[in-house]
């Protein structure tokens, strides 16, 4: 637990609301189901709330950040589950594979690498 933890992230979360900062967006799952010899993977959608930023130039030296990469962000509190590197984010109609997904430090936003 740290000292931003709920309380801060309540704040924030409130002040990104109060602007219309966040959209509806979604994060989708593929589940298996069925027999393990013949397993069935179905999407399942997990409705959010979040936007979209462009990384930085400084962002893209040296690192794994390529030039067409969208920074995603979704309120922690909106989502019902961990987004992973297996999920796909949506947001505004365009589908983005998740290449990074890593906690924001006040634990108000997942912040989220977004590959088209």
């Amino acid at each position: 637990m740290s000292v931003l933890d709920s309380e801060l992230a309540e704040t924030l979360t409130d002040a990104l609301s109060a602007f219309d900062i966040p959209q509806a967006c979604v994060v989708t799952r593929m589940v298996e189901s069925g027999p393990p010899f013949d397993p069935v993977l179905t999407p399942v959608d997990h409705a959010c709330s979040g936007w979209i930023d462009n990384y930085t130039q400084i962002d893209h030296v040296d690192s794994a950040v390529q030039i067409n990469d969208r920074k995603a962000f979704v309120v922690s509190s909106s989502l019902d589950i961990t987004p992973t590197t297996a999920d796909q984010f949506k947001l505004g109609g365009v589908s983005y594979s998740i290449v990074n997904v890593q906690r924001d430090p006040a634990g108000a936003c997942w912040v989220i690498q977004a590959r088209a």
